[in-house]
């Protein structure tokens, strides 16, 4: 669940977008500040490549693996996340709008980190989606997130010592409206390859280089006092559950009162009121819905199409869900700057999925307000 495939990083591609633009390769190589064994004034792409191929030096692994993360971001949903990372950082790397994304993303992780960092964890949490929800005691605050996110880092170091062999654990966060969202990165690596195309003197496969392989997301609403929480492994939610109502919000059992687990009513599509108004610019549909209706031999039912209350209806199906059980539905949320739509995917008490880097905040106040999520 919250293990990332990596794209395999083909070098070329990436490093041929510096042509011209060697500056920016430069002042990335200077942040190793001689532990290369690198002259950043007579830098080119070619010399690079040919560093990346057969240089060491004791600081190739983290350039190597800060490349890779410049590269993570060369995608266009990474480009929009730098772009509003150095606005929000009051940075302009690229006055003009002119760079490729490749140039823009190592000349951010040369000039300023912190825009970097902000991009990158943007991005990671962008691609995590299925979450479980649970709702606190009461709306609580966080009171120093900065505070709160270094015991929590602390805290989960120490747990994870035991059954990960390893205790190094990095946690960042940043604040989103009400949201504080957390971002834990595991020492857990997987190896992922640096391809160069190559002639045949010059080998094609080239530095296997380590990646973090495990990220875990918590995103947690001071306003409701309700967390969301992706765990890459399942027995460790609690672990992350736990951990984080102790140390940012200074009690343990925070989430675990009777009913904070029951934070879903798909029951509510079946009554006759059921409804999905929006905002006048957003459009909503059901999707997919998928059910059991009561009756001899236990009949289950999928239906997938462009509305399913309106098929439901046209097939007498409308009125045989009350009473059954619905398993999971599928949401579409239609806004002006995402015209294919948010697919938000509900199941059981308190599993939700969709890519929540934007508009989580609208998508959770439907659901709320069509009582589907309970408030």
């Amino acid at each position: 669940m919250g293990m990332l495939k990596h794209r395999t990083f083909n070098a070329d591609r990436f490093l041929d977008k510096l042509q011209g633009q060697e500056i920016i390769l430069r002042r990335f190589v200077e942040l190793w500040n001689g532990r290369l064994g690198l002259e950043p004034a007579s830098l080119d792409v070619p010399l690079f490549k040919d560093y990346l191929v057969n240089g060491d030096g004791d600081g190739k692994d983290e350039l190597l693996e800060s490349l890779y993360m410049a590269y993570d971001l060369c995608t266009e949903r990474g480009h929009e996340d730098l772009v509003a990372a150095c606005t929000e950082c009051g940075y302009a790397p690229d006055g003009n709008g002119e760079l490729p994304v490749e140039c823009l993303s190592l000349k951010v992780r040369a000039e300023n980190e912190d825009a970097f960092t902000l991009a990158y964890d943007r991005y990671n949490l962008w691609r995590a989606e299925r979450f479980t929800i649970f709702r606190g005691k009461s709306p609580t605050g966080i009171a120093d997130a900065g505070a709160a996110s270094s015991a929590f880092q602390a805290k989960l170091a120490e747990l994870f010592k035991d059954h990960k062999n390893s205790d190094r654990v990095l946690v960042r966060h940043y604040q989103e409206g009400a949201y504080t969202n957390f971002i834990v990165y595991h020492e857990k690596r997987v190896k992922a390859e640096l391809i160069f195309k190559g002639t045949r003197m010059r080998p094609k496969v080239s530095p296997t280089i380590l990646r973090p392989a495990q990220q875990d997301f918590i995103s947690y609403n001071n306003e409701t006092g309700q967390v969301e929480i992706e765990a890459g492994f399942e027995k460790e939610e609690t672990t992350l559950r736990k951990a984080f109502a102790e140390c940012c919000l200074k009690d343990e059992d925070f989430f675990d009162s009777p009913g904070s687990a029951d934070r879903i009513n798909l029951a509510r599509i079946a009554e006759d009121d059921f409804d999905m108004p929006v905002d006048e610019d957003h459009s909503a549909f059901l999707a997919e819905l998928h059910f059991n209706i009561k009756q001899t031999h236990g009949p289950s039912f999928m239906v997938r199409s462009k509305n399913v209350m309106e098929t439901l209806e046209k097939n007498h199906l409308r009125k045989r869900l009350a009473g059954g059980t619905i398993r999971r539905a599928v949401f579409k949320i239609m806004f002006p700057d995402d015209r294919r739509g948010k697919r938000i995917e509900l199941s059981g008490t308190n599993k939700i999925k969709f890519k929540r880097a934007t508009h989580a905040e609208d998508v959770f106040r439907y659901l709320r307000n069509w009582g589907i999520v309970i408030d």
